[in-house]
């Protein structure tokens, strides 16, 4: 109903001459025909009622012809400008979706570029990081390695040095040993020369017959006893005479006899000293006879 009264009102306002100037015509025609009944006879005038109807219906149709014909138009006018604005609005809308898009596509390659230049400097810093720590870790190593042979060298040099001075003590030690040796092999032979000599002595003899005597003074003949026997005696002594042992060998006589003679040298102690020290024999060996 409302777009039949739009309708209506648009038909009225575009053919507004039009309808006015058919509403004169139809005006002046009812003037003349007003007039003219007055001067014709009072006989209706039947045709030219009929012919003013028919222009009429004629008009009227053409009107509503031309209202059709017009809103036709509007109609497809109406379509086809709905029909541009939607392919503007939908021009529109890709345009904005493509627009959009790049600038999506943009961001994600601005996006991506930063993520890029980050990851690349991510990875120089890790480079350099990296080098760094082995740089370090090289130096440590070269001083560790330098400290270590250091350490060898100064080892090598002291086991070498060592080796060289004990090396040395050794030789000299074994000089020492060699030049004792033979200081104490010569002391030696001229102390047994020196004894020999002394052995041989009259003091020495002397020495021999006092202790002799004195044995032969402390000694309890045995029953057993016979004339001529003897032994030999060995002595251990200390200095100062001090008898430890004695024992009695290559006796002529029974094993009274022999043990009469320790009992003697025993009883004997001290045994006397002899006037020269060197004639004193820790291991005393003399020969014990009864009738000296």
């Amino acid at each position: 109903m409302a777009h039949a009264l739009t309708f209506q009102h648009d038909f009225l306002r575009e053919h507004r001459a039009v309808l006015a100037v058919s509403a004169l015509l139809h005006l002046t025609l009812l003037v003349l025909l007003a007039l003219n009944l007055n001067l014709l006879p009072r006989t209706p005038p039947q045709p030219v009622r009929l012919a003013i109807q028919a222009t009429v219906v004629v008009d009227d149709r053409a009107a509503r012809q031309r209202a059709a014909d017009a809103q036709r138009r509007r109609q497809q006018a109406e379509l086809a400008e709905q029909s541009r604005q939607e392919r503007e609005a939908a021009q529109r809308e890709a345009e904005a979706r493509r627009l959009a898009a790049e600038q999506q596509r943009a961001a994600q390659e601005r996006q991506a570029q930063v993520q890029a230049r980050q990851a690349e400097e991510i990875r120089r810093r890790a480079d350099a990081d990296a080098r760094l720590r082995e740089q370090a870790r090289a130096k440590a190593d070269a001083e560790a390695k330098a400290r270590l042979d250091a350490a060898a060298r100064a080892d090598a040099e002291a086991r070498v040095a060592a080796k060289a001075e004990a090396d040395a003590r050794a030789r000299a030690q074994a000089e020492r040993r060699r030049a004792q040796s033979q200081a104490d092999l010569a002391r030696q032979m001229a102390e047994e020369e020196a004894l020999t000599a002394v052995a041989g002595s009259p003091a020495a003899a002397q020495y021999r017959d006092l202790i002799a005597q004195k044995v032969r003074r402390n000694w309890n003949e045995p029953a057993s006893a016979r004339p001529g026997d003897s032994c030999d005696v060995r002595v251990q002594q200390i200095p100062g005479g001090e008898v430890v042992s004695a024992v009695a060998f290559n006796c002529t006589g029974d094993g009274a006899f022999a043990r009469s003679v320790e009992a003697a040298v025993l009883r004997s102690s001290p045994l006397p000293l002899p006037a020269d020290p060197r004639l004193f024999d820790r291991n005393l060996l003399f020969t014990f006879k009864p009738e000296q």
